[in-house]
């Protein structure tokens, strides 16, 4: 191996040990209580120094395909300002293997928020009589209901709010904030805002009502905006008072996954040796584009005449929106590969061991290093049961996009990535409109492009199909199994 590559290899494992290190410094002077027996699952955090019964307690709920850790920079910006936070894993979400009973009825999670709220009070952690509840999409809702059924809170934060019903008198202090760039969830707020009785009133007294718009950012990005979390901490500061020994925090943390993610892709390409392709017959360029846009154009279709026949699309498997989502891969793969008609040699033996190889170093240095930011990576029996079976029904249409690609130089492999990003998305926004059950793909359909250039990236030393196929298909039935509900 040449020096260079030596040398770089290094740096990208050092900035990974970087990123660890200051991922872990975020949560310096806080205590992190894990409760994974419990229904759900919980993460309490609060200050190192905060004697037990004397905060207030702030109950801190996700949304759709979301989870604690999803949630965790408002957890980490409030405990530092001196909060007792309680996270969770909504049923059939993350860790929590309890099924999820219905996509839109948030009355039926009320109860996730309410065993919370006890299992904190049997340990002693938050003040009496002061808690509070924030929620984001799915969990606006809970968090909007909680604060209705239980008179008793202090104040209610809707994030990216969903429509509930509320009054002029209840939710306490409520607080609404939305994207700028997530119209509908402005529109609900807005709704919602009009209910309570329009802005105004006194946080402190309970009747504090207000609506900010945080700017530049959408549905999933206004979590990781510093902005939203200290428009949070002011609001509970109006109503609790500042808390003793409050620290200014801001949540970086999406900048040392960043750092993390550069080091292991830098890693990745130096470290593991590349494979030049063997057995590809050269296709021209129209076919290659015809088996990816025919492969999701009629995945999608088939799948739509399947739901009109009857099957319900949305819960194959037993996963809400995944498994669909695995299905149209294997469809998409099938009449890929045969408009494609690539040659179909096996993989070799030393194929196999890189292509696991860059799956691994992508676990490790994108998931795992991901799981303290945003996803919960390890995947419970249920879900991990499921793995194996995804990456097969994800295997074909991967080797084929691997074949159409394989000749490219590496500026070459980019633009096959902005053309398979292309394909994939305007293939599943048909699918949204033709199947309105698919609806909650749109709220994570901007992140399918970032994880494929990730996993580009990844093998850009890279020609052999096997090798971009195998580790792919890994990699991406991991990451749909650990994001999307279980039902």
């Amino acid at each position: 191996m040449k020096p260079s590559r030596l040398i770089a290899g290094g740096l990208g494992i050092l900035l990974l040990l970087v990123s660890i290190w200051l991922l872990q410094a975020a949560q310096a002077g806080l205590r992190v209580i894990q409760v994974p027996s419990a229904q759900p699952p919980i993460t309490f955090i609060l200050p190192q120094e905060a004697e037990l019964g004397t905060r207030p307690l702030i109950l801190i709920g996700h949304g759709f395909a979301g989870s604690g850790q999803l949630m965790r920079g408002f957890a980490l910006t409030l405990a530092h300002a001196g909060y007792v936070t309680a996270l969770w894993d909504f049923d059939g979400h993350g860790s929590n293997p309890k099924p999820l009973a219905s996509l839109r009825d948030s009355w039926s999670l009320l109860a996730n928020a309410e065993a919370v709220l006890a299992e904190a009070r049997q340990r002693g952690l938050g003040a009496p009589g002061q808690v509070a509840i924030l929620g984001h999409s799915m969990g606006s809702g809970v968090a909007l209901n909680f604060g209705q059924a239980h008179p008793e809170t202090a104040a209610t934060i809707a994030v990216s709010p969903v429509s509930v019903a509320v009054t002029p008198e209840l939710p306490h202090s409520l607080l609404l904030m939305a994207g700028s760039l997530e119209g509908s969830f402005v529109g609900n707020a807005e709704k919602l805002l009009e209910e309570a009785g329009g802005e105004g009133g006194d946080p402190a007294a309970g009747t504090g009502r207000k609506l900010v718009v945080i700017p530049g950012v959408e549905h999933i990005t206004i979590l990781f905006k510093p902005l939203t979390h200290a428009t949070a901490r002011q609001w509970l500061d109006a109503v609790f008072g500042p808390q003793p020994g409050a620290r200014d925090y801001i949540d970086r943390r999406v900048l040392w996954l960043g750092l993390g993610v550069l080091g292991t892709l830098l890693a990745s390409v130096s470290l593991i040796p590349g494979m030049k392709p063997s057995g590809s017959a050269n296709r021209s360029l129209p076919s290659r584009l015809l088996a990816l846009i025919g492969g999701a154009l009629g995945a999608t279709v088939i799948l739509w005449l399947a739901g009109q026949a009857g099957l319900e699309l949305s819960q194959i498997f037993g996963v809400l929106v995944g498994g669909y989502l695995m299905v149209w891969f294997g469809v998409a793969g099938v009449i890929a590969t045969l408009v494609l008609q690539p040659q179909l040699n096996w993989p070799s033996r030393k194929a196999i061991i890189v292509g696991l190889l860059v799956f691994g170093v992508l676990w490790l240095g994108v998931g795992l290093l991901g799981d303290q930011v945003w996803l919960p990576w390890l995947l419970i029996p249920r879900r991990l049961l499921l793995w194996p079976l995804g990456a097969i029904l994800l295997l074909p249409w991967f080797l084929v996009v691997g074949e159409t690609s394989s000749q490219a130089k590496p500026i070459g492999r980019l633009g096959w990535w902005a053309f398979h990003s292309l394909v994939l998305v305007g293939s599943l926004l048909l699918a949204l409109r033709l199947s309105a059950g698919l609806y909650f793909i749109l709220l994570i359909l901007p992140l399918f492009p970032a994880v494929l250039a990730l996993h580009v990236l990844a093998t850009l030393s890279q020609g052999e199909r096997w090798v971009f196929g195998l580790s792919s298909a890994l990699f991406v039935s991991w990451i749909l199994l650990a994001v999307f509900p279980l039902q």
